[in-house]
């Protein structure tokens, strides 16, 4: 049976994972997004959308592979066969994004460029999982949705998050 991972399109890039010198701008972007939303909300909703600047340091600058990703993850999170995204009704396939998970695990999807380095990392929600990573020590973790930026290598404050914010 092949196994399809799917994800919104208003999801990508919520829960991702960064080069960890990118933590100061990512507090910055926090406080920015927090501000903006703060002074435009309305109701139920906002009278305008904050989009935030991208990181300065780039993801495939660590060099990880789509291989090496595979192999680190092949014990906790297995490959999926084909990865989907859309809204509603409508799906598409996405090509050059790798997703992993088990059956009842949160998803990990990886952006690969041309040259089969990884350029991009997200996640459907932190998950334990994360610490597999390759060269993890170098990773932050950027949950643009709690307003948190974690670097991998701080345990404590890693632990915390997952039990503060995904297992409410």
């Amino acid at each position: 049976m092949m196994r399809e991972a799917y994800f919104h399109e208003d999801d990508e890039g919520q829960v991702q994972l960064l080069p960890l010198d990118n933590l100061q701008h990512c507090l910055t972007q926090m406080g920015e997004q927090q501000a903006f939303a703060d002074a435009h909300q309305s109701g139920a909703g906002w009278t305008e959308m904050y989009v935030r600047e991208a990181a300065p340091s780039k993801l495939s600058a660590l060099g990880i592979t789509g291989e090496q990703l595979r192999l680190a993850l092949m014990a906790v999170l297995p490959p999926y066969d084909a990865v989907f995204t859309g809204y509603s009704s409508y799906r598409v396939q996405c090509r050059n994004l790798l997703a992993f998970g088990g059956d009842n695990t949160e998803t990990l999807f990886a952006g690969i460029d041309e040259h089969g380095i990884v350029d991009e990392l997200w996640c459907s929600d932190g998950m334990p999982e994360l610490l597999s990573l390759p060269l993890q020590e170098q990773l932050l973790l950027a949950d643009w949705n709690a307003g948190l930026a974690c670097p991998l290598s701080d345990r404590a404050l890693f632990a915390r998050y997952l039990q503060e914010y995904e297992l409410d």
